[in-house]
């Protein structure tokens, strides 16, 4: 899979953009040299180019990274799931996809799940800086924060967890590339739906989130959008 992005700066210049990501297969991929692809990446790339806009990737954590776009003007946050408790921390400057958020389980260690309450008491596990783990901090259900997709599709596979808390995209995608059998982990139970973005910051110039907007609209309004998708998807 070719990279589309390079984590090494870019000569900075007024219309350079920081994008802080995090790898989240098929959205973001990391590959060999710092090289990203994926969903997320792609479409994000494409829109800068159509914006006129080029880009640098600093590379610090993602958690870091979401504190980092609310004081830097020129900076944005892909793939960033919109939340009423990101609503106004955030300029929501276009979509990349929607998806589930929903709630996995191994098939031979089943939990019933018929309402978000049930996972209590169960042992859930969540990315690490996800808007899944603040939907479920929310709503008072203990977790524990993995780094990757992959580590926590691990942990259940093997039943050291109970729930695995991912959007659902994400979800399938993993369980297919580890090789886990696909009878082996199901959805028990869809959470919400959701908007994954390009978040910028509130102190990002109009000019500019007006650009990366009008970007967006061309690729879904093309098509270009779509077939992206489609491509990491097939």
């Amino acid at each position: 899979m070719c990279g589309l992005w390079s984590v090494a700066a870019l000569a900075a210049e007024p219309s350079t953009l920081s994008i802080y990501t995090v790898e989240y297969p098929p959205l973001v991929f990391k590959g060999e040299n710092g090289k990203l692809s994926g969903i997320a990446a792609e479409v994000v790339a494409q829109a800068a180019q159509l914006a006129g806009l080029s880009m640098r990737v600093p590379e610090i954590p993602w958690k870091r990274a979401q504190m980092q776009v609310q004081q830097d003007a020129d900076s944005c946050l892909t793939p960033f799931t919109r939340s009423p408790e990101r609503e106004k921390l955030y300029r929501w400057v276009g979509v990349v996809m929607e998806s589930n958020q929903s709630l996995f389980i191994n098939t031979h260690h089943p939990v019933a799940l018929s309402s978000l309450d049930d996972a209590k008491g169960k042992r859930v596990v969540v990315l690490l800086g996800s808007s899944m783990a603040d939907y479920l901090k929310k709503n008072n259900i203990a977790y524990s924060v993995r780094p990757t997709p992959e580590e926590a599709e691990r942990e259940l596979a093997a039943g050291v967890a109970d729930v695995w808390a991912v959007h659902d995209v994400v979800a399938n995608y993993t369980i297919k590339q580890v090789g886990t059998p696909a009878d082996s982990i199901r959805e028990a139970l869809q959470v919400q739906t959701t908007s994954i973005y390009l978040a910028c910051s509130l102190k990002m110039p109009d000019a500019t989130a007006l650009k990366l907007s009008r970007a967006f609209q061309q690729l879904r309004e093309s098509g270009k959008l779509e077939k992206i998708i489609a491509k990491y998807l097939k």
